[in-house]
């Protein structure tokens, strides 16, 4: 890391004159641009513009407001030593609710031929295939398609990535993961941009505009070793450690050796939440994945079947058997609360899961002076959320929860 700034502006004059200081006490260090920019539709020309002109080399992407700065303009910079990259690898489409029980009992799904040769494998006994296995080999062309300026780099050199991708990253994670298994993984899952600028999300990279895929860079030895962390700000424990006792695709099947559904329901009555009607709205219930006494790892619970005992997350593996897990609830809330001031002694990048909205009435915060400067930290929000992978000890997930915030910092 050489340098990181997130600037907060009333008007785009204000942001470009901060964005100039930056550049001039930035112009003898190097290094490629890392930025995100949210702002009006009007003002995006004259900024991006601006930016590439100092910074012929640069990654960015559009992103969200910060809720406490939604009316404002905002645009995080960093400044990066490492090697930059371009990926289409393309990723899954989201998770089908049952899709694994499905699988069984389709005779007509058309399959991929790399599944298409296992089946051929067991002669037409369905009770011995590894779904997982099919799956997982339905991607793996993936993990041979590693974007051509990493293919030089050596995975013991590569200390962590970042990159801004389109709403599908599983390609480049898994692409990473194979390749570079020890270095940690931090995605930003861009802003949809469909009424601003007419594409899905807008990234950029070097003065070309993509509308899908992901662009990155990879971060090397001579910037140390960064630590990458997670937090997840406001929920509720609806239950104590519970123990995976059997999971398949992205669903639980028992908790406990029990059904995982009508614990939930339960925890639910107990702690006053109304259960009727729609049970589980979009991303307020989650399954917590617990790790040193505390949630290491979320994912959203989508939907539950009292009678089957089911749950199924908003991923595309539930934790495996043997997890021990929490189930959560995040309330109602007409803000989120952010850890956004200066770092003082450490730089870090911080990526933060942002409402899909800002609900109505609620003031933004007011700037004293025409700009705010908070130094020393990268910070961009996205509805979209984030991904993360820990090095070796686990796989890349999606965090959506609303304030959830993973940060790569350097000490």
């Amino acid at each position: 890391m050489i340098r990181a700034q997130t600037v907060v502006a009333r008007t785009p004059s204000a942001l470009l004159t901060s964005l100039d200081r930056f550049h001039l006490q930035s112009k003898a260090k190097g290094g490629t641009l890392l930025f995100a920019l949210a702002a009006p539709s009007d003002a995006l020309s004259v900024i991006t513009s601006h930016l590439k002109s100092h910074f012929p080399r640069h990654i960015g992407c559009l992103s969200s407001p910060l809720p406490a700065y939604y009316s404002h303009i905002m645009c995080a910079v960093a400044l990066l030593d490492g090697i930059t990259f371009r990926s289409t690898i393309a990723g899954r489409a989201d998770p089908q609710v049952g899709r694994w029980h499905a699988a069984r009992h389709s005779s007509t799904q058309q399959l991929p031929a790399a599944q298409s040769n296992i089946f051929g494998e067991f002669n037409g006994d369905l009770g011995r295939v590894n779904w997982e296995d099919i799956w997982d080999r339905s991607a793996m062309p993936a993990q041979n398609m590693i974007p051509v300026e990493l293919r030089m780099a050596r995975p013991e050199d590569v200390t962590s990535f970042l990159y801004f991708s389109d709403k599908a990253p599983e390609g480049i994670a898994r692409a990473l993961k194979a390749t570079f298994p020890h270095s940690h993984e931090l995605g930003f899952l861009a802003s949809s941009t469909p009424f601003i600028t007419g594409r899905p999300v807008t990234l950029f990279h070097d003065g070309e505009i993509y509308s899908d895929g992901a662009i990155g860079i990879a971060l090397q030895l001579s910037l140390g070793h960064p630590s990458l962390k997670v937090e997840f700000p406001g929920l509720v424990d609806l239950t104590p450690d519970l123990q995976i006792t059997s999971s398949e695709g992205n669903l639980i099947l028992t908790v406990d050796n029990g059904n995982p559904t009508r614990l939930l329901l339960a925890a639910m009555n107990k702690h006053g939440l109304d259960i009727r009607g729609a049970l589980l709205k979009d991303d307020e219930f989650y399954v917590g994945v617990m790790g040193d006494g505390q949630v290491d790892r979320l994912h959203p619970i989508t939907s539950g079947d009292p009678s089957r005992g089911t749950i199924a997350l908003g991923t595309m593996s539930a934790p495996p058997p043997g997890s021990i897990i929490r189930m959560l609830y995040l309330p109602q809330r007409d803000e989120v609360n952010l850890n956004s001031g200066p770092t003082l002694e450490n730089t870090s990048i911080s990526l933060i899961a942002t409402p899909d909205s800002f609900g109505d009435g609620r003031p933004s915060s007011v700037l004293e002076n025409d700009v705010l400067v908070i130094d020393g930290i990268f910070i961009a929000g996205s509805e979209n959320g984030f991904i993360l992978r820990r090095g070796t000890k686990e796989e890349g997930w999606t965090c959506t929860l609303p304030g959830g915030q993973a940060s790569l910092r350097w000490t």
